[in-house]
């Protein structure tokens, strides 16, 4: 099961990038692709702690102003405002291996565990004993 939610993230993130970048849609439409890919990037990121994923979406909260405003598919908006103005980019490729890492640990059981959670917490007692 781990295996194919890890598959159907990737999935998602891929066809919303493919069609958000290559097929020309209206400002709103492109939220039907782009919230997804939150979502499932959220997912492989943090698991499926509905805080998490939450978190996942809240950034977009950015948005709302933006749709009184006519805005265009690509139109800039800098990845860390309202903290600055200046314009942040990695390079896709360096982006997808880095969602594949996370689906490849997320399949295996090995992604990261939030702290609080047990399963956290029984993995850090298993290292402390050497058991892990």
């Amino acid at each position: 099961m781990r295996a194919r939610l890890a598959i159907g993230c990737i999935a998602t993130v891929a066809v919303a990038d493919y069609v958000i970048e290559r097929v020309e849609l209206p400002w709103l439409a492109v939220g039907l692709f782009d919230e997804p890919a939150h979502l499932a990037t959220g997912c492989l990121l943090g698991g499926p702690d509905p805080l998490f994923l939450a978190g996942s979406l809240l950034p977009d909260v950015d948005h709302v102003p933006l749709a009184f405003q006519d805005p265009q598919p690509g139109d800039p908006r800098p990845l860390l405002w309202p903290l600055t103005g200046r314009e942040l980019r990695i390079p896709y490729a360096a982006y997808a291996a880095a969602l594949v890492a996370a689906a490849a640990l997320r399949s295996t059981g090995r992604a990261p565990r939030r702290p609080g959670s047990g399963s956290w917490r029984a993995g850090r007692a298993a290292a402390a004993t050497g058991s892990a």
